[in-house]
């Protein structure tokens, strides 16, 4: 029988749209909701720069700078 540590698999993952990193929902340093969808992020400068230009980020041609 294998084990599986239920929290880790439970846990639902996003990535930060400023610099591209997975973040754990419940462990992101924010969140945002824009536009009827809630964005994760992996610190507050990520989280403070999405709100200033939205629009910048989730633009298909940008590219995280991580």
């Amino acid at each position: 029988m294998q084990h599986t540590n239920a929290s880790l698999t439970e846990e639902e993952t996003h990535i930060d749209p400023v610099c591209g990193m997975t973040v754990i929902a419940t462990t992101a340093a924010g969140k945002h909701d824009y536009k009827g969808k809630t964005y994760y992020f992996c610190g507050p400068g990520c989280m403070r720069s999405f709100q200033k230009e939205p629009e910048k980020f989730l633009a298909p041609d940008y590219k995280p700078s991580m």
